[in-house]
């Protein structure tokens, strides 16, 4: 839920080039040219065509000069190489609490990687004045995943968008966000990728098959592995806007969260295995899951509140052992198309 320090990721933003904007204006423009990388969108899946968006269809608006809005927020864009013609898959990367959206970018390098990679990636801002997400289970909690409906649907309006791949990720409060999507926008999402936050959203029982990549460390003191109160259960740092409804503050253990979703995803019986390169990290896959998709945790063996792979920002350890980032891509390349790529309605759920 915390962010990483910011004089750190301050000093990494060096590394990071060619985002189209900056948060913190007013216009809502987009701009297909700017931040390119050197690869075109990767092919969809075998047997399945792609699902162009609206936006595939209109002229390339001119270049935008200032910062991304849209429904009074902020975001970043950076998209692939190519011609603005070629529908690209989406992914959507969400910050954590206390964050933005610029030192989202810093810290996971999803905008530099992703569009290498030939993916669209936008990392959008959370509502001015919370710089934090709401989630189900919360007062109003269906409000940012209804804003994140919204927001794909801007974003297939004004860009060249495969509606049938369309992803998100985030980190801790973000990667809450992103589990909710599952089931708040109806089916809408092919995949998404949570890090230290998968037990921050609960399953659904009618959820669509969607691809589940997570990552936690088993000495995360922000949102426990093992599940109980988030930050050692000091709620004088849980904003009053985050606090739940019912008054439970007790997170159930990440593996309890991944059976559950293995079983409305009608996964088989998971198997863990070591990941390749060290003794930290554990790969526990549950395959067989309805439609194709796959349900992945990997675990790090006493690493903290970190995005595994990136710069190690004093939130507890951070493994070299497995980059998120790209492990996150390459699931994300080989998930099957979203079967109901619609614009949804993004009811959400309280």
């Amino acid at each position: 839920m915390r962010r990483p320090p910011a004089a750190a990721l301050a000093l990494a933003a060096l590394a990071l080039s060619g985002c189209t904007a900056l948060p913190g204006g007013s216009d809502e423009r987009t701009e297909r040219g700017a931040g390119r990388a050197t690869a075109p969108p990767p092919s969809a899946p075998a047997g399945r065509r792609t699902v162009p968006s609206t936006g595939c269809r209109t002229p390339a608006p001119p270049s935008a000069t200032g910062p991304l809005t849209f429904g009074g927020r902020s975001y970043l864009l950076k998209q692939p190489n190519g011609n603005g013609r070629t529908p690209a898959p989406l992914i959507l990367d969400l910050h954590g609490l206390h964050s933005n959206a610029f030192q989202q970018a810093v810290y996971s390098q999803m905008a530099n990687v992703g569009s290498a990679r030939g993916f669209i990636v936008v990392e959008p801002d959370s509502a001015p004045g919370r710089q934090g997400w709401k989630l189900p289970g919360m007062h109003d909690g269906s409000a940012d995943v209804a804003y994140m409906g919204r927001l794909l649907d801007h974003l297939e309006s004004t860009l060249c968008v495969d509606r049938s791949r369309e992803f998100a990720t985030g980190f801790s409060n973000g990667a809450g966000l992103s589990t909710a999507l599952v089931c708040g926008l109806n089916g809408r999402l092919a995949g998404v990728a949570p890090i230290a936050g998968l037990n921050l959203a609960r399953p659904c029982a009618g959820a669509r098959p969607t691809t589940i990549v997570a990552f936690h460390g088993t000495a995360d003191r922000i949102i426990p592995y093992q599940g109980g109160e988030p930050f050692g259960g000091n709620r004088g740092q849980i904003p009053l806007w985050m606090r739940p409804i019912d008054g439970a503050f007790d997170l159930p253990p990440v593996t309890e969260l991944a059976a559950q979703w293995a079983r409305v995803l009608g996964c088989g019986t998971g198997s863990v295995r070591a990941v390749p390169g060290g003794r930290e990290v554990t790969q526990l896959s549950h395959p067989g899951c309805k439609g194709g998709v796959r349900l992945d945790l990997y675990t790090v063996a006493g690493g903290g509140h970190t995005w595994p792979g990136t710069l190690p920002l004093g939130l507890g350890r951070t493994t070299a052992q497995i980059n998120a980032t790209t492990t996150i891509l390459d699931a994300f390349s080989r998930t099957p198309p979203s079967a109901t790529p619609v614009p949804s309605r993004a009811a959400g759920r309280d």
